[in-house]
């Protein structure tokens, strides 16, 4: 009998919690994002072109060359922090901007995110693009992230950078990324991709999330960069960027 009372109580508690989860879960999905985020931004933004202080040793270039990501760690405090990663691919740019480029394709190919979507595209009067996108990431169960990003394709510097679009609420206290891509200093046909993320962190968060935001996910992001555009090594016509579309370069 004292083993049947803990095993009911055991089994209450849990159910509570389950509750407890679920409805957490659902206030969090009520959530209004259309006010605007508590800041304009706290990062400092990422200039398109290359990065001037990036420099890669003969152990970096070997590591490349055998297909692995190659990380330069960005130290931060526990709530913000980055790293750039380099990545090389076996396709030519012009395939590599149209797997990065096609944000609305990212569900199903870039792993953790569960929503990815333009909300707003406008082609600018210096050549620019710029892309609004909604994005939910999910990291570790119970952590799921949705934040807006206001992403400019700069394709004269062959660099898409981006922060958060400040006038909508993300979960993200703030973030600041840069994608660059150059040809291949060895290989014709290939490309030398470079991707980096600083992302902020709104209070307590557990180390495993702070781990894969601030390290396992940029080499996740070379990763399917990498795959995607080996796979398809033709890039592919993204309509919505006109004369900026990539494969016309």
């Amino acid at each position: 009998m004292k083993n049947s009372r803990f095993s009911t109580r055991f089994v209450t508690v849990a159910t509570v919690l389950v509750a407890l989860l679920l409805s957490c879960q659902s206030c969090q999905g009520r959530k209004n994002y259309d006010v605007p985020h508590a800041h304009q931004g706290v990062l400092s933004p990422y200039e398109p072109g290359p990065f001037q202080s990036l420099e890669l040793n003969k152990s970096d270039e070997k590591e490349l060359e055998a297909g692995k990501p190659v990380m330069k760690q960005q130290q931060g405090s526990d709530l913000a922090g980055g790293a750039i990663c380099v990545q090389d691919v076996d396709a030519p740019k012009a395939a590599v901007w149209s797997q990065i480029l096609d944000l609305d394709s990212y569900k199903g190919k870039v792993p953790k995110v569960n929503e990815c979507k333009n909300y707003a595209v406008q082609q600018n009067a210096d050549g620019t693009t710029t892309m609004k996108t909604k994005m939910v990431v999910g990291v570790i169960p119970g952590y799921a992230y949705t934040s807006f990003y206001d992403h400019t394709y700069h394709p004269e510097k062959d660099s898409l950078t981006w922060r958060l679009d400040y006038d909508k609420s993300s979960d993200f206290d703030d973030v600041a990324g840069h994608w660059h891509l150059e040809d291949h200093p060895n290989k014709p046909d290939c490309t030398r991709v470079f991707y980096a993320c600083d992302i902020k962190l709104k209070g307590k968060v557990p180390g495993p999330v702070v781990n894969f935001l601030s390290k396992t996910a940029l080499k996740t992001a070379t990763s399917w960069v990498k795959k995607e555009s080996e796979s398809n090594p033709t890039p592919k016509r993204l309509a919505f960027l006109g004369e900026a579309s990539p494969a016309k370069q």
